[in-house]
Parts: structure tokens; sequence; C-alpha cells
């Protein structure tokens, strides 16, 4: 097993299953990602990027369902955490134009997902964790 890949671990739970279970999913992505990174095939960077553009797609309507369930609870910090979301999005794309014109390979930009996923999830998330315990 490729040593950037991550294995999913309960200190990365937030306490709300549907949550975890979609940072799990991208948790997936991204590993599938890593994998796909380490393949030299002709058509590698076809199919890099059709799967970065699904986990890119897959996190954005994360962000929109956490972002509704924060406003229903009445999360404090929902603006703050909102401005995590778009930064994250924004720097993603700039990554991901860094990829296209060869600048950085696939593997790197699995492993700026990487290290934001956990770091946001164990960070700000876990923020939000009282709030939403069932």
């Amino acid at each position: 097993m490729n040593e950037d890949y991550v294995e999913w671990n309960e200190a990365y739970s937030v306490g709300y299953p549907d949550i975890d279970e979609q940072h799990k999913k991208l948790v997936t992505m991204i590993n599938d990602l890593f994998q796909m990174g380490d393949n030299k095939g002709v058509d590698t960077k076809a199919a890099f990027s059709k799967s970065f553009q699904e986990a890119s797609n897959y996190a954005q309507n994360h962000f929109t369902e956490e972002e509704a369930l924060l406003k229903n609870v009445g999360y404090p910090d929902l603006s703050e955490h909102k401005k995590e979301h778009i930064n994250f999005i924004n720097e993603v794309w700039n990554q991901f134009g860094l990829f296209n014109k060869g600048q950085i390979s696939p593997v790197d930009l699995a492993r700026f997902l990487k290290t934001w996923l956990l770091t946001h999830i164990a960070v700000v998330d876990k923020k939000y964790a009282p709030y939403i315990c069932l």
C-alpha cells in the first residue's frame, strides 16, 4: 500500500453518521487519486482529471449539506466555516490548474487534498461536533 493512502480512523469522526460517511467517501476518493497518480499509462492524466472533478463535485455537495446542517443547529461559527470551504474550493482549482500545466504531479495534487481534508476534519469540523451529536 502506498504510504500516502489514508486509512479512516475513528479519530476523524464528528459523531454524525451522514457527515462521517461523506468524509469516508472523500477519503476513498483521495485514495483512488493516489492509486491513479501511481499509474504511468497514456490515459492516466485524463482518468485522473475525471476522477478529480468527480471528487471536487462530491466535496462541494458535501459542503452544501454540512453547511445546511450547521445552519439548522444554529452553529455560531457557520460564516467562518463557509469561508474555509470557499477558500478550499478556490485553492483546489488553482492546484488543478497547476496540474493541467504539468507544474505539479497527480500525487502532489492528491497530497494537497489529503492534507487539507484531514486537517479540516480534525481541526475545523471537530469544532462543530458538540452542536450536532445525536
